[in-house]
């Protein structure tokens, strides 16, 4: 994933930035807004919830002004990648879908606003990652997101056994409650508005996991150990499905190793599988553990009651959302209904029906067949190419990047975006799978 801009000071291609490692303290300032950025979105849904109820929708925005900010020191840098094919195609898809929705579906100027500021704000976050962060930088947030793991999975237990009714259980706004699931029992969001975050958070964990097993030294041990069983809690007290489905997903691009780089594939299995194994074996003791177990277990049952075959119906899930636009596309207009009126927030601005659903059927409700499946098509393009860069990092000996494309690549892919903590976890981990594969990766 490449572009032709200019990016540093001295003007040095993108092409030549894998090999380009900027000074010590430079660009650090932009670094921390980045760093601000992460915290922002891990704990945004915490503000909304328990701190500041009464701002929560003012809250859906919090990371704009930051995102903003990088911006604005990237373009005085020569950082911003203006030049970049992926962003210009999708200003390009932007600018054309926000004239017709003025000119054809005459929508309210705010929500037009908003689904323009939800396909196109935040994506630049990407490349601006991989310019600015070393190796180093990406191995620091793996860090963060193993050390916040424990106070994260404690939050998660808190709210599987807690009461539907309890604060730990609190919706966005202060009011209402989280979503129920089997047994009474409620859907744990961790400190985000949503399930979805807990989702996406564990999801990187997992990659950092399986890389700090197959590279050792990269995380102190105890680190290690306590993130493996603090997400290995988690993904049964959350009572999430797909918070098992979508770590699944990372662990599988361990296949990409066992094609490219066999000798490693073995070594990472079979310490993966040991240490799960182990942990596993101790948790069984723990109370907590088990019920989660059994929980988890209901679960399954009950859906593969309803959905049949789990394998199956996991694919079903990903071939829904690849047919919904067609299906979407027989109750509106050719042109669609204006740019941000299949967003709640982008609706409840200015009118519109908000909820869509499935993230490809959005920009169809909003725009049209004709114009909406380009922006389907940009999302398959930037997902394709991130997953071949991925590769290329695997085939010269940098493992990091393809498992953080397993977390980063189905979020950008099939993710609503309309959806604030998707969007955030679509541009930032995109962002460091991309840093990890451009970057320089320090000898073993």
């Amino acid at each position: 994933m490449s572009d032709t801009g200019t990016i540093t000071q001295k003007r040095i291609p993108l092409k030549k930035l894998q090999k380009y490692q900027p000074l010590e303290g430079e660009y650090s300032f932009i670094k921390k807004l980045i760093w601000a950025y992460f915290f922002l979105l891990l704990f945004e849904g915490a503000l909304r919830k328990w701190f500041l109820p009464g701002l929560s929708q003012g809250l859906l925005i919090i990371r704009d002004p930051v995102v903003i900010w990088i911006y604005y020191l990237c373009h005085a840098k020569n950082l911003f990648p203006l030049n970049n094919k992926y962003l210009q195609r999708c200003f390009q898809w932007v600018a054309l879908a926000t004239v017709l929705s003025f000119i054809v579906n005459q929508a309210h100027p705010l929500t037009i606003a908003y689904g323009a500021r939800t396909n196109l704000l935040h994506f630049p976050l990407i490349f601006v990652m991989a310019r600015v962060l070393k190796w180093n930088d990406v191995i620091k947030f793996g860090k963060a997101f193993l050390v916040l793991a424990l106070p994260m999975t404690w939050v998660v237990a808190q709210q599987f056994q807690a009461d539907r009714f309890d604060i730990m259980n609190v919706a966005s706004g202060g009011t209402g409650h989280q979503m129920m699931t089997s047994g009474d029992k409620v859907r744990a969001s961790g400190t985000f508005s949503f399930v979805s975050g807990i989702v996406f958070y564990y999801c990187f964990s997992v990659a950092f996991i399986i890389y700090g097993f197959l590279i050792r030294n990269t995380f102190p041990k105890w680190l290690l150990y306590l993130g493996t069983s603090a997400t290995l809690l988690a993904m049964v007290t959350a009572g999430s499905r797909s918070v098992i489905a979508e770590c699944l997903q990372v662990v599988a691009c361990i296949g990409f190793l066992a094609y490219f780089r066999p000798s490693e594939f073995g070594k990472i299995a079979a310490a993966v599988f040991g240490f799960s194994v182990l942990a596993v074996i101790v948790y069984s003791q723990v109370e907590l553990f088990q019920e989660g177990l059994d929980f988890l277990s209901l679960r399954f049952e009950e859906a593969a009651n309803v959905e049949g075959n789990p394998i199956e119906a996991y694919f079903t899930r990903y071939i829904d959302i690849i047919v919904s636009p067609y299906y979407y596309n027989m109750w509106t207009g050719f042109w669609g209904n204006g740019l941000g009126t299949a967003t709640r927030a982008g609706a409840a601005l200015g009118g519109g029906y908000g909820g869509a659903e499935l993230s490809w059927s959005r920009p169809v409700l909003e725009n049209g067949l004709l114009v909406g499946v380009f922006f389907i098509l940009w999302r398959v393009w930037i997902s394709k190419d991130l997953l071949l860069i991925s590769i290329k990092a695997v085939k010269r000996g940098s493992y990091l990047s393809i498992f953080l494309f397993g977390a980063a690549g189905p979020i950008l892919l099939f993710s609503p975006f309309g959806q604030p903590t998707n969007l955030g976890f679509a541009a930032f981990g995109g962002g460091l799978c991309l840093a990890a594969a451009v970057s320089q990766k320090k000898p073993n």
